[in-house]
C-alpha cells in the first residue's frame, strides 16, 4: 500500500502550496520572534560557583558533598534567603494568592539549583531576571551555607564544652577535698614525706631497744611516733595516690576541654570556592533560536499534514 508520506508526494504538495506555506512560514517566524522576545518573557541571566565541603564531621555514612546538599536544600537556608531577598516580591506573587507558598517555592526550586560534580565538589546555580540579584543571591547562598554549619557545630562543641566544664568542677572539689584531708594529717601528725619518716624512726627506735641502758621514756615516746607514723601514714599515702590520680584525670580533661574550647573559637569556613559566581552579561533563557527552529518546524509539518489530508480527500470525493 502507498505511504500516506511519501516523498513525491510531499514535494508536490509543497510545490502547488508553496505560497501558502509560505506565508505559514512568514506569520510563524513572526509570531515565534515576538513570543520569545524580552516583551513577553523575561531573559534570565545566570550566576554560578562550584565548592568543595569543608571542616564538617562525619554523622552517618554520606560524602561531605551530600551533606552539603542537604543543608543547601535545607528550609532554614530557602526560608532566609526569600525573607533577605523579598523573593515573593520579586517573583510576583501576589499576598492574596491561596497557593503563593506552593508558587513561591517552585519558583525558588527552578531559580536555585544545586548539583553533585563527579568530583565530590557542588554546584550552586542560580538564574533571575537580573545578573545582579542572580550573583548576590549565590554569594548569600555560600555565606548562608558557613553560617548554618557553624550553627550547628556550635551547637554540638558548646554541649561539649559545658559537659567538660561540669566535670572540671567535679574533679576541682576532689582534688579540694583530698588536699584538705592530706593537709589536715600532714599539720596534726607532721606527715611530710612518709616513707622517709618511717625508715628514720624505726632506726632510732631499734637504736633505742639496742641500749641496754636507754631512756625508757625516750623508747616509749619514740614508739609512739612510730606507732602513730605507721597508722595516719598509711592514710596519708593513700589519699596522696587518690589525689595524684585525680590530678591525672584533670589534666586530660583540661587539654580536652582546652581543644573544644579553641575550636568554638575558631573561625573556619565549610564551603572552598574553586570556581567563584559572577555577573553574567549573557541571558540563558529562553534560547530563541531554539524556541523560533522548534516553532517553524512543528508549524510547517502541521500545514502539509492538513494539506496532504484535505488532499487525498478531495482525490477519494473527485
Amino acid at each position: 500500500m502507498k505511504k500516506y508520506f511519501e516523498n513525491d508526494d510531499i514535494l508536490s504538495i509543497i510545490y502547488r502550496w508553496r505560497k501558502e506555506l509560505g506565508i505559514v512560514f512568514i506569520i510563524t517566524l513572526i509570531l515565534s520572534v515576538f513570543f520569545s522576545s524580552s516583551l513577553v518573557i523575561k531573559p534570565k541571566y545566570r550566576s554560578f560557583a562550584r565548592v568543595y565541603p569543608s571542616n564538617l564531621n562525619s554523622y552517618s555514612e554520606e560524602s561531605y558533598s551530600e551533606q552539603m546538599l542537604q543543608l543547601l536544600e535545607s528550609d532554614v537556608i530557602r526560608n532566609k534567603l526569600v525573607e533577605e531577598f523579598n523573593l515573593q516580591e520579586h517573583y510576583e506573587i501576589a499576598d492574596d494568592d491561596p497557593h503563593k507558598v506552593d508558587r513561591l517555592y517552585k519558583e525558588y526550586n527552578d531559580n536555585v539549583t544545586f548539583t553533585k560534580t563527579k568530583y565530590e565538589s557542588v554546584e550552586i546555580e542560580v538564574r533571575d531576571i537580573s545578573p545582579e540579584m542572580a550573583y548576590e543571591m549565590l554569594n548569600r547562598l555560600i555565606s548562608l551555607y558557613n553560617e548554618q554549619v557553624k550553627i550547628i557545630q556550635d551547637s554540638q562543641l558548646k554541649e561539649a564544652v559545658k559537659t567538660l566544664e561540669k566535670v572540671l568542677k567535679t574533679k576541682e572539689a576532689e582534688m579540694d577535698t583530698l588536699e584538705a584531708q592530706i593537709n589536715f594529717l600532714r599539720d596534726k601528725y607532721s606527715l611530710l614525706d612518709y616513707k622517709s619518716q618511717v625508715k628514720n624512726i624505726s632506726k632510732e627506735y631499734y637504736k633505742l631497744l639496742a641500749r641496754p641502758n636507754g631512756s625508757a621514756e625516750r623508747l616509749n615516746k619514740v614508739k609512739k611516733e612510730l606507732d602513730q607514723l605507721k597508722s595516719k601514714g598509711s592514710e596519708f599515702e593513700r589519699l596522696t595516690d587518690i589525689l595524684q590520680g585525680v590530678r591525672t584525670e584533670y589534666t586530660k580533661i583540661k587539654i580536652e576541654y582546652d581543644s573544644q574550647f579553641k575550636e568554638l573559637l575558631r573561625d573556619k569556613k565549610y564551603a572552598n570556592v574553586i570556581v567563584n559566581g559572577y555577573k553574567s552579561d549573557k541571558k540563558v533563557y529562553p534560547i530563541r533560536w531554539l524556541i523560533v527552529t522548534i516553532s517553524l518546524a512543528s508549524a510547517m509539518l502541521a500545514a502539509i499534514g492538513v494539506i496532504s489530508f484535505m488532499d487525498r480527500v478531495n482525490k477519494i470525493t473527485e
